[in-house]
């Protein structure tokens, strides 16, 4: 039952989120198109909001994660956790800039950003750097799983990241090749298809901070239990 649930979770669920935005963008409805990454600014569809979303959900999960952790060091781990969540959320948003814009009218021009990862060739390297890490981190680590020291094992990724890592494979590739192909989109994210894994990205990222959530709730049980 569990495997099922993680299957649903890690799979099922980031692939089909990522296909009905894929078929919305390039359905060829300008209305629907407008919805998931509008023309005008992508930052306020539902593509960059849902990113959004699941940055929210992880510095949530960790500071609850935090106020019932006893151990002192996990508990700056977990406000660490915090920290970064709240981070990269405000990287998304551009630390407010596009809110700011929205209501006053004034805009950047074209080119410059607020943010940091999209200054130069950083943001290029980045997704290098990240798809390469992940592959480590949430494939090849788990496969070597019995390599690793007892202590270390629980904090491995579950080998179902796997799952979210090819489901955002399948669905970047399948957008890249739609655009290619010149499918009708409104061209907001002309150049910034990777969007769409981004998803899975903190998708991914979010389900290990759970999991990992989970085993000290259970540490902790355990710990009051044997008191």
């Amino acid at each position: 039952m569990r495997d099922r649930r993680r299957f649903l979770l890690y799979g099922v669920a980031p692939l089909t989120l990522g296909l009905l935005f894929v078929s919305l963008y390039f359905s060829g409805v300008m209305s629907l198109q407008e919805l998931v990454s509008p023309a005008e600014d992508r930052e306020f569809g539902l593509i960059e909001n849902v990113q959004n979303l699941i940055l929210l959900s992880g510095a949530l999960l960790c500071w609850r994660a935090k106020r019932l952790e006893a151990d002192r060091g996990w508990r700056r781990l977990w406000a660490l956790g915090v920290v970064a969540c709240l981070v990269f959320f405000m990287e998304e948003i551009d630390w407010g800039d596009h809110y700011w814009s929205a209501l006053t009218g004034a805009q950047r021009p074209a080119g410059e950003y607020f943010n940091l990862h999209n200054q130069g060739d950083i943001n290029r390297w980045l997704k290098k750097v990240v798809d390469i890490g992940f592959v480590l981190i949430f494939f090849f680590l788990p496969l070597a799983k019995g390599r690793v020291r007892e202590p270390l094992r629980p904090l491995l990724p579950k080998l179902h990241s796997a799952l979210t890592l090819l489901g955002g494979a399948i669905t970047s590739n399948l957008a890249h090749g739609l655009e290619d192909a010149g499918w009708t989109n409104n061209g907001s994210l002309y150049n910034n298809i990777s969007e769409f894994r981004e998803t899975f990205t903190y998708w991914v990222v979010v389900l290990y901070l759970w999991e990992l959530s989970v085993l000290r709730r259970r540490a902790s049980v355990g710990r009051e239990e044997l008191s």
